[in-house]
């Protein structure tokens, strides 16, 4: 698996993509099994649960949207092709509407995954240690925020409509796609069906929801339906090129952050011991 370090690393991806064994394509895209681990722009596709938009219009919960040419398109079912998946960690604060901590990328659940804290997987614990610490422990209620995310990279094409009702074509757009909590096992389980003889990125999936109750909460997750195959050429190569220079890119920041905030803390730590000779 020696090219997969290129791979990662190289300013012209697409090209050496080109040259690598099938075995190092699928652990490159995150379809390996992981045992051989090394020891932003794009639209977003999510499943709405907002109940109008900002015009007012009424919107139904539970389909699919992307936000594409500068305004939301709705549709119950999209076709899905993946190329890529990724795994990261995160803590969304909900008041901020934004990330509390991110963690890098990275093809397998057996990386480090450092985050912009200054630590890894944004905190989060096994559960031996949290057993250790108990239910109460800061570092307890801490670890139980931090999420685990399926991050992928694909193409999506749907039969859609805005918010006002106008009808929008969508075909092959690039876009993200974040698989977390009730939705992660849904997508875990349909890459893991997929073939050994087929690259994800040659299966399209299908796309809709199933509507779930706990109590007063309704949440939804994703159906992955196999609908069709298709023959892989140089323009998917070119694309998951693209796709893992966003990510490296992604990735560097975090890991900038990262040693920021590694700098801080041990000058936070500098600062104590001083106070403790002073």
């Amino acid at each position: 698996m020696g090219e997969l370090s290129v791979l990662d690393t190289s300013d012209n991806i697409a090209e050496v993509i080109k040259g690598v064994s099938r075995e190092e394509l699928l652990a490159f895209i995150g379809q390996g099994s992981g045992d051989d681990t090394p020891k932003t722009g794009l639209s977003r596709i999510n499943i709405n649960y907002d109940t109008d938009d900002d015009e007012g219009n009424s919107l139904k919960k539970g389909c699919w949207k992307i936000y594409h040419d500068g305004e939301y398109v709705y549709a119950d079912k999209v076709t899905f092709r993946p190329l890529m998946r990724r795994y990261e960690w995160s803590v969304y604060d909900q008041e901020t509407n934004s990330f509390a901590c991110r963690s890098t990328q990275e093809k397998s659940l057996e990386f480090q995954f450092p985050d912009t804290k200054g630590g890894n997987k944004c905190g989060r614990l096994s559960k031996s240690e949290e057993q250790e610490y108990g239910d109460d422990h800061p570092l307890t209620l801490a670890s139980k925020l931090a999420v685990c995310n399926q991050v992928f990279y694909a193409v999506v094409s749907m039969d859609g409509k805005t918010g006002s009702g106008k009808s929008v074509k969508i075909d092959n757009l690039p876009v993200m796609a974040y698989f977390k909590k009730s939705s992660f096992r849904p997508a875990s389980d349909a890459i893991n069906k997929i073939p050994k003889s087929m690259g994800m990125y040659e299966q399209v999936f299908e796309l809709t929801t199933q509507r779930h109750k706990s109590g007063s909460v309704t949440f939804f997750t994703p159906i992955f339906t196999p609908v069709s195959t298709v023959k892989s050429g140089n323009e998917d190569l070119e694309l998951i090129g693209k796709f893992a220079e966003t990510i490296n890119a992604s990735n560097n920041r975090i890991m900038e952050q990262h040693k920021e905030a590694l700098k801080a803390k041990a000058s936070e730590q500098e600062i104590d011991l001083a106070a403790e000779f002073n």
